[in-house]
């Protein structure tokens, strides 16, 4: 009997996987062959409102590193700890109120569009590309290491074999369509993670675990509820977390280049609100839930599984199953837009800036071809870089944000908002914050130590935190030994001029401040994770 009931449960699984696959293909299927061109796989012709942004920006972001890397370290290390990461709360309402609105009113498709017309430089258009192609391709790794994990775990399937699996998923949905398939699976992706991951099942086991539970945890693990109490985890160590999970996600290109795709600055602003009010209790159910985990199996070996062996051991196998189609479409949803996002930089920031403009009807499909190939390029990267040991999960998600942090947000921000930042300011920025943080990070490999330790720094500051600062004065002392040109200013004024068409409806101004009020929220449930952080805000439970 027992043999048969966990054949039956396997069966519901399986069924469960495939389906959810079928699913999304087909829906890329169909929405490819609607596909209306080069501009509409770029960017959706600048046609996606509110609810598309909410999901394809937020789904981008909800990766496998923050449900399965970080819910792993909840498990291993307390909730805290997991939920402190995730100081990406407040990237939402910076890039709605302080890029992503003004990034849309330039209007392109890639963020080395816009670094090369606002500060006149070809070579930022370069940079640009091998930034994006360092610092997406780790991210892009992790994803295929968590989806691999989560199929492996739930089939049994062999890691490597699943990597190749997931692989040509990710391949089908950019291919199929590019940003418009991306852009609907993305949307309906995030739907099944808020839903069946962070409300369905994370919501079941925390009310089965029960407070009672927790309490029993807080006493026999006096740390459970905090990162630093008694020197766990240092103050520096923190600070970095923040800065690469809040700018770097604020300048991931992946994220960012959602911002495109709406009709108009005013939906970027109020997706971001949207995205922020659903993602917080989201991925605080999520933690609390995978630390309650070890009231009923200390002993999981590879902290990463903690999710993928509730959902096979604990509760409803209905809604385990659920649990697994929504870490599934948090990994799913992530790579696919990531590997268009790397694939665009050989197209559209190479091959058709430098060599085959797109002005005729002909050159567009060569450059659409050749945004394809590049698609099957990156997806065969993949494969060599992911195969083999997962555990690299964590280590590789945040490399890959500490270089975006270091580079893109400090040129992007000031070439936004800062009409004095100029060419030289942005290239020395560009390769002092990569340099900083790049040479910090890899120093503890020589050391024995894991990526990006920063035990032999300084007050034990994350290399992000030097690399970020070192950027961030390249830029401001450059900028004045050095002169903008007009176009540079005239620049800065239209992305900063609110167009007609955000006051249709609600004025932007009014929504602004519904946004400056959610980042006020975020702040706070923030703080909150800090206060127990350093164990001051231990309670009775």
């Amino acid at each position: 009997m027992e043999l048969y009931k966990e054949c039956r449960k396997m069966t519901l699984y399986q069924l469960t996987f495939f389906s959810f696959l079928i699913i999304f293909i087909g829906i890329s299927i169909y929405h490819g062959k609607n596909q209306r061109g080069l501009g509409d796989f770029y960017n959706m012709g600048g046609s996606a409102g509110i609810w598309l942004i909410c999901g394809t920006y937020t789904a981008t972001l909800v990766s496998a590193l923050g449900m399965v890397g970080l819910t792993g370290t909840a498990y291993a290390d307390g909730p805290v700890v997991g939920i402190l990461v995730w100081g990406t709360f407040i990237a939402f309402p910076i890039t709605g109120l302080f890029m992503g609105a003004q990034l849309r009113r330039f209007g392109k498709v890639t963020i080395g569009d816009f670094l090369e017309e606002r500060y006149e430089s070809k070579s930022m258009r370069i940079m640009t590309t091998v930034i994006t192609i360092i610092g997406m391709g780790c991210f892009f790794v992790s994803q295929l290491v968590g989806s691999a994990l989560i199929v492996e775990g739930v089939l049994g399937i062999p890691y490597n074999y699943v990597v190749l699996l997931t692989v040509a998923v990710f391949v089908i949905i950019a291919w199929s369509g590019g940003s418009r398939t991306v852009t609907i699976t993305d949307t309906i992706m995030f739907a099944m993670i808020c839903l069946l991951l962070g409300f369905i099942f994370s919501g079941s086991l925390i009310r089965m675990f029960g407070i009672s539970t927790y309490r029993t945890l807080a006493e026999t693990r006096p740390a459970l509820y905090t990162a630093t109490d008694g020197g766990k985890i240092a103050w520096g160590v923190i600070l970095g977390w923040q800065i690469l999970w809040c700018f770097g996600n604020a300048s991931n290109p992946a994220n960012l280049t959602r911002c495109y795709l709406a009709k108009d600055g005013r939906s970027v602003t109020c997706a971001m609100m949207a995205a922020l009010a659903l993602i917080i209790p989201v991925i605080w159910l999520t933690h609390i839930a995978a630390a309650g985990v070890q009231s009923v199996n200390p002993n999981i070996t590879n902290p990463s599984m903690t999710i993928i062996w509730a959902a096979l051991n604990l509760g409803s196998p209905f809604i385990g199953a659920l649990a697994i189609a929504g870490l599934f479409a948090a990994v799913l949803s992530t790579a696919s837009t990531q590997i268009l996002t790397l694939a665009l930089c050989l197209s559209r920031d190479i091959y058709e800036r430098f060599f085959c403009p797109a002005i005729t009807p002909e050159a567009e499909k060569k450059v659409l071809f050749m945004t394809r190939m590049a698609i099957l390029l990156f997806a065969v990267y993949g494969v060599i870089a992911a195969w083999g040991n997962p555990t690299i999960i964590v280590q590789i998600g945040n490399f890959g944000s500490s270089v975006f942090a270091c580079t893109f947000f400090p040129v992007l921000l000031c070439g936004l908002r800062y009409k004095w930042a100029t060419r030289e300011a942005a290239i020395a920025s560009f390769i002092v914050g990569f340099v900083v943080d790049g040479v910090l990070s890899l120093v503890p490999l020589f050391m024995g130590k894991p990526l990006a330790w920063a035990g032999y720094l300084p007050w034990s500051l994350h290399p992000v935190v030097w690399g970020f600062a070192a950027s961030f004065a390249a830029m401001f002392i450059v900028s004045a030994l050095t002169k903008p040109t007009a176009t540079m200013d005239a620049l800065v004024e239209k992305c900063m001029t609110v167009t007609p068409e955000e006051n249709i409806g609600t004025p932007i101004s009014k929504v602004k401040h519904y946004a400056y009020g959610m980042m006020a929220v975020a702040i706070i449930f923030y703080v909150a994770a800090l206060w127990f952080a350093q164990g001051v805000g231990k309670v009775s439970l």
